[in-house]
């Protein structure tokens, strides 16, 4: 099993710093009704939280083992989350035609891929923390399935975001123009950026808790607390950090619901209805005149 002996001082910092961004986030989350981000955040921001309690509690020796590796394992999924969010909203802001992948398409594959990474991390980190050893090595593999296919999702996702930035800056000709204020802001510009390092952070981070689960807990990978301080608390700080920073409810300066695919379906729909009915009273119009005035 692992070693009940952790860095108290850098679990004391993780703890503090994570705790410092709930009301950041709630803020702008509640301000900017950026609920489906806010709820991601605040998911991924607690579970870090109750992790770092559980890890200074095992400092004192309470058996808090299994809250502390769910809670570590699960929390950055629901970054991901927020983050897949991020980009159906950058799709349309640039134009839907640039993306491999409709706005909708890509929010709700994402969103399942997370669920299913979720689930099986959350299983698995369960059994391997239960109090029954001969179950410790099928809860291993679970979480190790769990964190392997939030690997490929987010392989995905960064292949899927690279061809869409490539195509976006090749034919900046054909952006859409009903975003215009947002492409020439550099807030929303800090706010690309902002997600770019968030998604390479957890990226960076998921790698790390892959290896270091496939040597067990008692390899020099788990108890390496240089190790896990650095892939494991900085990657996801630094993330969240960057992403309450640049949160999209100020960078998209009052068009993260008109970015919402929902909400630009719609739109366009009632558009095409009225270039419709706009050819049918001119058509009409015509049909009516005298002859000697066409």
């Amino acid at each position: 099993m692992a070693t009940s002996e952790y860095n108290l001082g850098g679990s004391a910092f993780y703890l503090s710093a994570f705790s410092a961004l709930i009301l950041p986030q709630l803020y702008f989350g509640i301000r900017h009704r950026t609920w489906g981000f806010l709820v991601g955040m605040i998911c991924g921001v607690t579970l870090e939280i109750v992790a770092y309690v559980a890890r200074i509690q095992m400092n004192e020796g309470k058996q808090k083992f299994r809250m502390y590796l769910v809670c570590i394992t699960i929390g950055p999924a629901f970054f991901s989350a927020a983050i897949y969010l991020c980009l159906a909203r950058i799709i349309t802001v640039y134009g839907t035609h640039l993306s491999l992948l409709q706005p909708r398409t890509v929010a709700i594959s994402f969103m399942i891929a997370d669920l299913v990474a979720l689930a099986l991390q959350s299983a698995g980190g369960a059994i391997a923390g239960g109090a029954d050893p001969s179950n410790m090595d099928r809860g291993i593999s679970i979480a190790q399935a769990g964190l392997a296919a939030h690997l490929i999702s987010m392989a995905v996702y960064v292949a899927l975001g690279c061809v869409f930035a490539w195509k976006s800056y090749a034919r900046r000709i054909e952006w859409d123009d009903r975003f215009q204020n947002l492409h020439i802001s550099r807030k929303f510009r800090a706010f690309l950026i902002s997600q770019s390092v968030a998604t390479c952070c957890i990226f960076i981070r998921t790698c790390y808790r892959v290896a270091e689960l496939s040597e067990g807990f008692d390899s020099d990978l788990w108890n390496n607390e240089t190790a896990f301080l650095v892939l494991e608390g900085a990657m996801v700080l630094i993330a969240t950090i960057g992403l309450t920073i640049t949160h999209p409810g100020v960078a998209f300066q009052g068009r993260w619901a008109d970015a919402d695919f929902n909400l630009i379906g719609k739109g366009a729909q009632h558009g095409k209805e009225r270039d419709t009915r706009g050819s049918e009273q001119e058509d009409s119009m015509a049909r009516h005149l005298p002859l000697n005035s066409l």
